[in-house]
Parts: C-alpha cells; sequence; structure tokens
C-alpha cells in the first residue's frame, strides 16, 4: 500500500511539474519548486549583512521565452536596499527590467539572485532586528493567449543587525499551531519592558505593542489573526532582542 502511495505521490509530483510552463526553483534547497510561495532567508551576522536568495529558471515550454522581472517591495528593513541580478546584469534601484532573459525550450538559467543589505552607518547607533519581504514576477510578456509566469515572495529576516551574538536567540512559543491563544517563553531575557512586533508571512507588520515580560514569558490572543505563518521579536529597552515564529491554524 505504502508503495502504490508514494507511486501516485511521484506521480502527481511530475504531472505538476509538466504542467507549469515556467518553474521556479531554490538553487540550494534542493531545486525545490517555489512557484507561487514564500521563502525566508536568515541571517544573524552583522558582520556580513547582505542576504541573498539563488533561483533556477526552467523553461517547461516547447519555445523559447523572453522573460522579464518586476518586483514589489512590501516592507523594507530601515537603512537597508535592495537589488536583484537577472539574466546579463544586475539592477540595482530598479523595479523592473527592460531587457529579455531568454531561455531555450527544455533548458535552464540560473543568473537570477535577489539581495537586501544593510546600508552601514557607523555613526549611527545599531539598528534593531528586522524583517524586509519583496515579491518577485518573472513573465513572459509576449506569451498568449495564456501569460507565462512564475511569482515568489521572500522575506529577508534580520535577524541581528547591530545585537551582540549571545542575544540572538530564539523564544519559543507554545502551543504552536495555535488558534485561540499562545504563549512566547524567551530563556535568555530578564523581566522588563519590551516592544512586540509581529509580522505575517508577507513581512507586513500585524501588531506593535509594548508589553511587560514576566517571569520571561508572555501570553497574548491570536484568535483575531487570519490563519497563516507569523513572524515575531520582542526587543528590550537596552536593544536585546528574542525572535520567533508560529502558525495560525482553525
Amino acid at each position: 500500500m505504502l508503495r502504490i502511495i508514494f507511486a501516485a505521490v511521484i506521480i502527481f509530483s511530475s504531472w505538476c511539474m509538466q504542467a507549469q510552463q515556467l518553474l521556479l526553483l531554490d538553487r540550494f534547497n534542493g531545486k525545490k519548486i517555489i512557484n507561487d510561495s514564500t521563502v525566508t532567508v536568515f541571517s544573524s551576522d552583522f558582520e556580513l549583512p547582505e542576504l541573498t536568495q539563488y533561483y533556477v529558471l526552467k523553461n517547461n515550454t516547447d519555445r523559447t521565452l523572453n522573460l522579464f522581472l518586476r518586483k514589489t517591495v512590501n516592507i523594507l528593513n530601515d537603512s537597508t536596499t535592495d537589488y536583484f541580478c537577472f539574466g546579463a546584469q544586475c539592477w540595482p534601484g530598479y523595479d523592473s527590467t527592460d531587457i529579455p532573459l531568454t531561455i531555450a525550450a527544455g533548458a535552464s538559467d540560473s543568473t537570477f539572485a535577489s539581495h537586501v543589505c544593510h546600508v552601514r552607518r557607523f555613526d549611527r547607533p545599531p539598528l534593531v532586528p528586522g524583517l524586509s519581504s519583496i515579491t518577485y514576477t518573472i513573465y513572459d510578456r509576449y506569451a498568449f493567449p495564456q501569460p507565462v509566469e512564475a511569482t515568489v515572495t521572500v522575506i529577508y529576516h534580520l535577524g541581528g543587525l547591530g545585537v551582540e551574538e549571545e542575544w540572538n536567540t530564539a523564544a519559543s512559543v507554545y502551543p504552536n499551531p495555535a488558534s485561540e491563544r499562545i504563549t512566547i517563553r524567551a530563556s535568555n531575557t530578564t523581566p522588563g519592558h519590551y516592544t512586540l512586533h509581529l509580522f505575517n508571512h508577507l513581512g507586513m507588520p500585524v501588531l506593535n505593542k509594548n508589553i511587560f515580560l514576566q517571569d520571561k514569558s508572555y501570553s497574548f490572543t491570536v484568535s483575531d489573526l487570519p490563519c497563516g505563518l507569523y513572524f515575531g521579536r520582542m526587543l528590550s529597552e537596552q536593544g536585546y532582542h528574542s525572535s520567533f515564529r508560529f502558525e495560525v491554524m482553525r
């Protein structure tokens, strides 16, 4: 029975790949298909704070594709900038390309990479951690009558900029997934006043409030949040923080 189920999964996955005319793959994650999905790039290294996602584009059609890219910035963390490389060049400060990336039928291309980097300012206090979220759409503008395109949203989680490594800690969340209420417990923190920041899967802020952390834990309701994945951090008045993530399901 298990062999039958496994074979069915393989056949279904193969059919899905064939059904998508343009495949967007995560180059360094087993070439996982990431069409119409959200991926996260995380770093706590504030000495090298450029976050990069690498891709493979596969032309799954029987003709040559002439691909362009457009980006949509959902949220960009303070003192950060972004750019992307696509085809023969990199595009700093551009929201779209005007030179087509040509991929022959059945061929692949690995020139697409997207970046978010910290604009280091040594004359300013260290930045607090933050999230950036950008959606990229790759498309063939000449496809007719059906469009040929692939979209991915990348969350760039700058988790340790300007914060000592020992304080870049992950808080535990329970229950997870949650439906009504969650409790956040951060083992490497002290009681006191914190700012709670909460972001949805697109990196858009959904909660920003001052809290008092007692016994290293804090509870709050999530019953009014839509189902999905959430990212958060608790930031102390001294700049120390703990990050966490959880899922709301019902």
